[in-house]
């Protein structure tokens, strides 16, 4: 038996209605493909779970928004956080944006947070 780790978890959350539909990014672009390149370049691969994935938030229009969520998973060496985890939070950046996102929610490792454009 043979077992490597693969270190730490990111794991983020984009709305569900927005990963495959072209309509919601500015770029005209579909953000299921924009994903798929980034985290395969960067992270060489990722897990995607899909359904029953939901939250309430408070947000811009009120309390208690509700969205359904697609989540991402990637590995990253604990000497990859300086640099895999801030490339990672600048594309929730800059894709933040383009699908019209108030923020993203990140996990790294044992960290929460929201991601800002």
């Amino acid at each position: 038996m043979r077992i490597e780790s693969l270190g730490k978890r990111a794991t983020f959350l984009i709305p569900s209605i927005k990963v495959y539909n072209k309509k919601h990014s500015k770029s005209g672009q579909s953000v299921s493909k924009t994903i798929h390149a980034f985290l395969t370049e960067v992270f060489g691969g990722y897990t995607c779970a899909s359904g029953n994935i939901y939250g309430y938030f408070n947000g811009a229009s009120g309390p208690n928004e509700y969205d359904e969520l697609r989540e991402f998973r990637v590995a990253f060496k604990e000497d990859e956080l300086r640099t895999k985890v801030p490339h990672l939070q600048e594309f929730l950046a800059k894709l933040c944006d383009d699908i019209g996102e108030e923020c993203v929610y990140l996990e790294c490792g044992e960290d929460a947070m929201v991601v800002y454009p």
